[in-house]
């Protein structure tokens, strides 16, 4: 059921942060930062319907929901070994294998393609989920300059591509 995959990545710590020296009781969990994600959603959702951009908000809701929740079966896998296994295989695996009904594994999918407008709105609220957290932890006094470059670079060029505009290069403008 999706609540016991809901309660795995309640307590999931994010591999990422604590590979950068940041404690498991700071370190953001996997549900913290789908909530960042979901909110950071919905106000990209808003600023592009100003825009008049066409696009399904259930979907990217649920898009954004779902992400991450296989970590909750294969765990938040560390960059580098992402880079060496295929990860997509094995969290659909793991999607599969716990029952997700099939209507959000096939979201899962179109997230993990990136080619719809949903699957793109979806990924850069995820991205800026990241960046924030990681602007978090660099004024706390954390080294998490690499994630925070690569996040906002990533989120930046995204956000471009969806017609959102910037002022500077430290705030996204809406």
């Amino acid at each position: 059921m999706l609540i016991d995959l809901g309660m795995k990545v309640n307590w999931l710590a994010r591999t990422g942060w604590m590979q950068l020296g940041i404690p498991p009781s700071m370190a953001e969990t996997v549900s913290q930062h789908t909530f960042l994600a979901l909110l950071i959603a919905v106000d990209l959702m808003k600023e592009l319907k100003k825009r008049e951009r066409k696009f399904n908000e259930n979907k990217v809701l649920n898009m954004v929901l779902i992400h991450d929740l296989a970590e909750g079966i294969v765990g938040d896998i560390p960059l580098w070994t992402n880079k060496r296994v295929r990860k997509k295989d094995l969290e659909e695996e793991a999607l599969l294998g716990s029952g997700v009904p099939l209507d959000l594994v096939n979201i899962w999918r179109e997230y993990e393609e990136g080619i719809t407008m949903e699957a793109k709105i979806s990924k850069l609220a995820d991205l800026m989920a990241t960046w924030r957290m990681a602007i978090h932890y660099k004024e706390i006094g954390f080294p998490v300059d690499d994630i925070m470059r690569s996040t906002e670079k990533e989120s930046l060029e995204l956000a471009k591509e969806l017609g959102l505009g910037v002022k500077d290069e430290d705030n996204m403008m809406w």
